[in-house]
Formats: structure tokens, sequence, C-alpha cells
């Protein structure tokens, strides 16, 4: 489910024809006015991308720019209920701020004598007061870039049939691209090109999964990219092209390697557009109350992994960029040995106050639905596989020995439970070898773990990173789930609950735009689904079992706050509301802790502030 995972090697030749003409968009209504007031080159990045002028915002930075101001606070927030994440004071009233830092924590009275006569005073009037939240996993660029195409977060396929062919009649001309189809539209063995060919017999048209494991194609595109029953599967049985029984390729195709030489063939993508697809979507984020964010991986420009990376850095330049990133090098097939020193020269390469390369992504394996997450057993509707990662153990462990070697933290995907023992075995093998390394890696998506590796997350110190968006019961993770590895291991997916209480750390992405059913970027979303295990708007929706891992409120928000935090080694700086932290925080109209849990996802945030300054609400 891993949205990354799709698309890690170059871009190439990959955007639609409405790059100058919008599409319908999910999740992505962008007021250009209100955050864009012109264009300029940024020269910063070297592929020149065109990003607006400052909003309003960061024309107010130089105020609280300096780290140590003396003085009054900046900002009071006072009359609420802060809710500080730090367990020695969880609750206060109050809150100060001065320059980019949290200067006291207390209660009203305690914290109004500070002010000073320039101090702004902002009534809470009861509103909740967070830190700001921590994405442990999650793609702003990718989710920008698919969000400008056609939506097919639809019930049925006759929905999504109609709504391309829709589209098709009204823009008669160039590539006809989207996401977010999902698998249960479609039989065991996929989508077909024959559907999209009734519609589009002459011009290319690809659809990326909600997952962003695999692509449907029609017939044109594969034209295109020279795809016909002589063209080898890059990655036999992991990354491939599904044929049918003659041989010929019937559209759907799976994996990085597979769906690339299909896409790459297609259209140029630039760097500008994508800087204006990102631009767009800073402002939602900064409204869904996101401060930091772990960028699970780009696809590199070229052989560049930095080109399009440095698209944040150059926001940041600007004084435009609402949170601070922890990205990726990326790791998704062998060879393994330069993975290392790949990584080392994106974390000298990319190094600002608010934007670090400094983490290597695996992608060790691909997803159930698809037969492409490594399980320990084999599939239920297909005995024949277990599944495969790209990687032996041997190499998972080179690759995690070797980033240790130079200070990497290591983030490996792993939806099935075969995927997830590698990874254990690879991190305590790097145990044996170096004992006192101060190592801080994660194992992310965690759909399946066996009872006998449970225990081996809080033992070896390993942060578990969970899609809490993910956990609810719909047709992806439960009809189509028990039809592929059947009721007995269904019933036993995503265990946050008992991943916490053996002891274990865990954090909180929602990996947007990826996901099995539910594409979110919102924090508060995720929070609420994994407290109720169900659909967010449907309070009798079912649950999804077992319903004993549920979280509670408090368990949900650590997650997407300190629990993210620490497996981003940014602990001491944000987190929770602690004095001397940076002033990442968010106002909520009502307190999470006290509302019906079928509500938290309608909260709304009126106010985000990173590092000392308002990204959202708090007008002047």
């Amino acid at each position: 489910m891993c949205l990354s995972c799709s698309l890690t090697e170059t871009f190439g030749r990959f955007v639609s024809a409405a790059t100058n003409k919008p599409h319908p968009t999910f999740q992505l209504t962008v007021n250009r006015r209100r955050f864009v007031s012109g264009s300029m080159a940024c020269a910063a990045v070297a592929s020149s991308a065109i990003l607006g002028s400052s909003p309003a915002w960061s024309q107010r930075a130089a105020k609280t720019e300096a780290d140590d101001v003396s003085g009054p606070p900046t900002v009071i927030f006072r009359g609420g209920t802060v809710y500080t994440v730090n367990p020695d004071r969880k609750i206060a009233e109050a809150v100060a701020v001065r320059g980019k830092r949290i200067l006291a924590v207390g209660t009203n009275s305690e914290i109004d004598k500070l002010a000073g006569s320039t101090t702004k005073i902002v009534e809470l009037e009861g509103r909740m007061v967070l830190p700001g939240f921590v994405e442990g996993h999650t793609h702003p660029l990718l989710g920008s870039f698919f969000a400008s195409g056609l939506n097919l977060q639809l019930p049925t396929l006759d929905d999504a049939l109609k709504l391309i062919a829709g589209y098709a009649k009204d823009n008669p001309t160039g590539l006809l691209r989207g996401f977010g189809w999902r698998v249960d539209m479609f039989p065991p063995e996929g989508p077909n090109r024959a559907d999209l060919d009734r519609i589009l017999p002459d011009r290319p048209a690809f659809f990326f999964a909600i997952d962003g494991h695999s692509l449907w194609a029609n017939t044109k595109a594969l034209e295109m990219a020279g795809i016909n029953r002589d063209t080898p599967d890059p990655i036999p049985d992991f990354s491939y092209f599904v044929r049918d029984a003659n041989g010929d390729a019937t559209g759907y195709i799976l994996e990085v390697p597979a769906v690339l030489a299909t896409v790459n063939a297609i259209e140029p993508i630039s760097i500008s557009a994508m800087g204006r697809y990102l631009e767009g979507w800073l402002p939602l984020a900064a409204a869904a109350g996101i401060t930091s964010v772990y960028d699970a991986g780009v696809p590199p420009i070229g052989d560049d992994e930095g080109a399009l990376i440095e698209l944040y850095t150059a926001l940041e330049q600007q004084g435009r960029l609402p949170f601070r990133v922890v990205a990726s090098s990326m790791m998704k097939g062998p060879p393994v040995d330069k993975a290392a020193q790949n990584a080392v020269a994106l974390r000298k390469r990319i190094d600002t106050e608010l934007v670090q390369a400094r983490v290597m992504k695996i992608v060790a394996d691909g997803t159930a639905e698809g037969y492409t997450a490594l399980l320990l057993e084999p599939y239920a509707d297909r005995p024949d596989t277990i599944g495969q990662s790209p990687f032996s153990q041997e190499q998972l462990t080179q690759m995690v020995m070797d980033a240790e070697a130079v200070g990497i933290d290591v983030h490996i995907h792993a939806c099935g439970e075969g995927t997830t023992r590698m990874a254990l075995n690879a991190i305590e093998a790097a145990i044996a070898a170096k004992p006192d390394y101060n190592r801080r890696h994660t194992i992310a998506h965690l759909v399946l773990v066996d009872d006998a590796d449970m225990p081996r997350f809080a033992k070896i110190g390993l942060t578990s990173q969970y899609s809490g968006n993910w956990m609810c019961a719909d047709p992806s993770s439960v009809e189509t789930l028990i039809e592929r590895i059947g009721v007995e291991r269904q019933s036993k997916i995503y265990r946050v609950r008992s991943t916490l209480e053996s002891g274990a750390r865990v954090s909180f992405g929602t990996d947007w735009p990826g996901a099995g059913y539910f594409a979110t970027y919102k924090p508060l979303d995720a929070i609420q689904i994994a407290v109720t295990r169900q659909s967010i708007g449907k309070p009798d929706a079912p649950v999804l079992g077992p319903a004993a891992e549920k979280l509670d409120v408090e368990q949900a928000i650590h997650a997407n706050t300190m629990g993210a935090a620490y497996q981003l080694r940014l602990e001491n700086q944000v987190g929770s509301i602690e004095a001397g932290k940076l002033a990442d925080l968010i106002v909520l109209e009502k307190n999470i802790l006290s509302v019906d849990v079928h509500s938290i996802a309608s909260v709304h945030v009126d106010m985000t502030m990173m590092n000392g300054r308002f990204t959202h609400g708090g007008a002047a």
C-alpha cells in the first residue's frame, strides 16, 4: 500500500497532457489566490522549478525567525485544554511562545504574567491545543501529483468507466491518467485493457491503483511503451505484465519496474510542474495540522535522487515551507553495494534547518492485494506462491549493516509477515555485529506480523510504523484480504495495540495518497479510524477485527506526535508541548479527548503554528 514503492525511478516521460488542463481532483481543491500571489524562478533548484511568491504567513516569518529571542512571549495561547503529550504534565491551560520556541507551559495565571505589550494573545475559549502532527510516512510530492488526475475512488467499475468516459468526451485529445481504482472493482486477475479500449481506442490512458503498486493501462499506452508478448518481465513473479492465455499483456501491470516501463514512455514531467502541484497542497497540509513529515520516497529525475527533494529546500529558502521534512534515498531492488554510498551523498547534499535527507527507504515487498507481499505460507487463492521480496535475506542484512556503518537510519516497507521477519533478522544481525550503535530503524505498514515475531520489535528497539487510516473494515481489508490470505490471517491484521502492549514504539503516517481503500492526508482521519476501526461517517459500520486492537485517543495522538517524532530523531525538538522545544502547535475547535470518537475526523483545525509562526489561521 506504500505509494512510493511504485514510483521510485525516473518519471522520465510521465505526465498527462492535462498538465496545462486541470482534471477533476480528489481531496485537492486549490485556491491559488490564497497561496500564490505571483511566480518567480527558483534558482536553488537545479532544474529551475517555478514556485509562487510568499504567502502572507511567510512574510511575517522575520518577526519570529531568531532562535534565541529575549523579551516577552511573541504569542500566548490561553484559556483552553493544552494536551502536551508530556507524561510529566499532560494537561495545561496555556502556552507561551517566544521566537521559534516554547517559552513556558502552565496555568492561565502563570502564563499571563509573562505577557508584554507586543505579545499576541490567542484566546482559546475552551479549544484544544496539541503538538503539531508529525507524519511518519507520507508522500507530499507524489500525492499532490496524483491528486491532479482523475479520481477513481468510486464504488464500482461502472462508476469509474462512466467518469473516464465523461472526461474523455469533454477533453477529446491527449493522455488520460488518474489514480484511485480499488482492487475489489475487479476479479483476482485484475483490470483489463479491453474496458478502457471501448472508451479510449485511439489515445493512451493509464490509471494507478489506490495502493500505488499497480497500473491499469489501455492498448494504446501499451503500444507506446513497446509492451507486447515478447517483452520480458522486469522481475518475474514480483514486477511483471499480467498476460492472457495467448501471452498478450492484459493491461494490468504490477510493481515498480514494470509500471515504469509503461509510464516512462508516455510524456515528460518537469520539476516546475511538480513544484506547482506541491505548492497547491501546502496550505491543505497546514490546515490539517501537519508540521513535520517523513517523505517516504520520491522518484528521481533521471539518475538524480535529490532533484524533487530540492523543491522543499527551495520553498524553505523563500520562507514558504510550512513543515519540516525528513526525506529518503531509495532502494527498490538489487544491486545493493552502493546503497549506503548513495544515501550518504544525498544526506550531504540536502541538509538544511527544515529539510534533511538522512534515511534509507528499502522497498522490501509489495502488497497482498497484488500477490507481491512476501508471506510465510502460500496465498489462500494462489497456493502456488508466497509472494516475493526483491531482496534476499543476505542483501537486506547487508544494506542495514552498510547503512549503520555510515550513520543512516533505515525504513523498511513490509506488508507481508515474511518480509517483516526478514527485516527483523537483518536488524538483529546488525545489533549482534555492533551492539552499542545508536540505531533508529523502522519497519513500515505491518499488515501482517507473525505471532512469534511480535515480541521482537520491543526487544530490539524498533519503531513500528502504521497507517491508522487503513484500519477500517472496508472491502480491501476484509473481502479482498480474506480472498488473498484466508480468514485466519486476515483476522490478525494491523495489530497496533498489541504492538504497543508488547513495549514497542508506534508511529503513524497516512501514506497519502497510498491506501487500500480510503486515501487521506489528514492525521485526524487516521486517529479516528485507529480508535474506532470503522469507516469515517458510518458510526454503525462494521468494526475491523480484531476489535481489541482499537487504540484509545491518547495512544493515537501519541503515535502521530511523539511516536513519529522519535522515529525521525526529532523527539528533542517536536512532538510534545514542553518549554524549550520548537513551537509546533495546533488549535482544534473541540477537545478530541471528550468528543464522540466518531466525530474526531470532523473536528476543525483552527490554527497551525510551525517554528513559532502561523501557517494556518492565526492572522494578525
